[in-house]
């Protein structure tokens, strides 16, 4: 990975990943993009990983930047939609217990994302999430604690937050 030349809020989730992510772990990737955060976490030793992004166009690049970084099509899958407001989608996650769920977007989607992740991630499972400019830095700490989430880890970098919570169900 060319850490360098990533956004900010891409390399606090990145760093935040090499710390938490663990052999076997399984991932899900919300708001994909690239891939690079699930990727990330294969590379690192996690087992599975599921991601999905609201453009159809990130499920090709997902995979090729899968292809390029030696990830099989067999413990990774990647599919488009809105998960926030599609209720087959919702359900198609629904009660996988994810031992990670990654999210690098805008505050109002974590914090949306905040209500839905509970049915996703297995108790004492990690969201790591990010995208978050400072001012709504205690905007999305609220929610995570309303839903269940305990803060264990806050990091920074430039104007942009980046926010580890366990969910304690």
């Amino acid at each position: 990975i060319f850490f360098l030349f990533l956004h900010e809020t891409t390399q606090l989730c990145i760093e935040l990943i090499e710390k938490y992510v663990k052999n076997q772990d399984n991932v899900f990737d919300i708001c994909c993009g690239s891939g690079i955060l699930s990727i990330a976490s294969l590379l690192l030793g996690a087992k599975y990983a599921d991601a999905i992004d609201i453009d159809i166009n990130a499920v090709d690049v997902a995979y090729k930047n899968a292809e390029k970084n030696g990830i099989d099509k067999s413990n990774y899958h990647v599919i488009a939609g809105n998960i926030v407001n599609h209720d087959e989608l919702h359900k198609l996650y629904c009660g996988k217990n994810y031992d990670i769920i990654e999210a690098n977007i805008v505050a109002d989607v974590i914090i949306a994302l905040s209500e839905q992740v509970p049915y996703y991630i297995k108790k004492q499972g990690t969201f790591i999430c990010s995208g978050i400019i400072k001012q709504r830095e205690q905007d999305v700490k609220v929610a995570l604690e309303k839903n269940r989430f305990t803060i264990i880890d806050i990091k920074y970098k430039k104007d942009w937050v980046a926010i580890v919570s366990r969910y304690d169900g």
